[in-house]
């Protein structure tokens, strides 16, 4: 063999490896840690004051995928901490919080006998992890001063070979025929007449059809819809959570 035709070989064989590693980081499975925050507005001891406390999940694969994705839920947690719509959004999870934190030192100075403080407490987890979603849940609870809090559930789904956030529409091959099997069981859980109107009972459904929820998340077993607080009943009645067995609703899915 020439002295040439080694040199060729290993520079085949050096490329081959590099292809190697190269492909292998694309294809990093992606894996998921939590990140925690907890913090105040330091002047607590006795007093109301300005509490945080956040847990969320970081995608901690080195791509570009884990990157959109961490992107897509610093921004939804960011969102909740939007006071003021026509503010500026701050562009990362810790000015979010100071910020949030000094709107109440504010208030506080304005209005000295402020009897109540402000909380942000919000908390995501990873539901499920499948070869073409991946879902995610976010509860919280944001109080701002008023008569009372907002407690919410929303949910990321997310497609985990782009990274990007699939539409509600995404989810379902047959979005008609998953929709029949909700309202059923949403009426049996509510205790709905199927001869009545959706609205018999006092839920608040646009034009008296059933709708499925902006907030639909899945799990290994089942196929979660939640509606949070005002969006089909008052406050006072809370949130309403259906959970479908996915065995039921298999057929109509398109990520499954």
């Amino acid at each position: 063999m020439t002295v040439k035709n080694i040199w060729f070989r290993i520079g085949l064989l050096s490329a081959l490896l590099l292809w190697t590693v190269t492909g292998c980081t694309d294809k990093e499975e992606l894996s998921y840690t939590s990140h925690k925050i907890a913090t105040d507005s330091g002047d607590c001891g006795q007093n109301p004051c300005a509490k945080v406390k956040i847990s969320f999940p970081i995608a901690e694969a080195s791509t570009a995928i884990a990157n959109q994705i961490n992107k897509i839920i610093n921004n939804k947690i960011i969102g909740y901490f939007i006071i003021d719509p026509d503010a500026k959004k701050e562009e990362s999870i810790e000015k979010a919080v100071e910020n949030f934190k000094s709107e109440y030192l504010k208030d506080k100075k304005m209005q000295p006998d402020f009897a109540f403080g402000y909380e942000a407490d919000i908390q995501g987890e990873v539901l499920f992890k499948g070869e073409k979603l991946h879902s995610l849940a976010f509860s919280a609870f944001m109080y701002t001063g008023g008569a009372h809090g907002y407690s919410s559930l929303t949910y990321l789904n997310l497609d985990p070979k782009t990274g990007k956030r699939y539409e509600n529409s995404e989810l379902f091959s047959d979005t008609d025929g998953f929709k029949k099997i909700a309202e059923k069981k949403f009426r049996e859980q509510e205790k709905i007449p199927e001869d009545s109107n959706i609205n018999s009972t006092g839920f608040w459904f646009e034009n008296d059809t059933y709708q499925l929820p902006e907030n639909i998340g899945i799990t290994k077993d089942n196929v979660i819809l939640h509606y949070n607080a005002y969006d089909i009943s008052s406050y006072a009645e809370g949130g309403k959570t259906v959970k479908i067995p996915l065995e039921e609703v298999r057929p109509y899915l398109a990520i499954l």
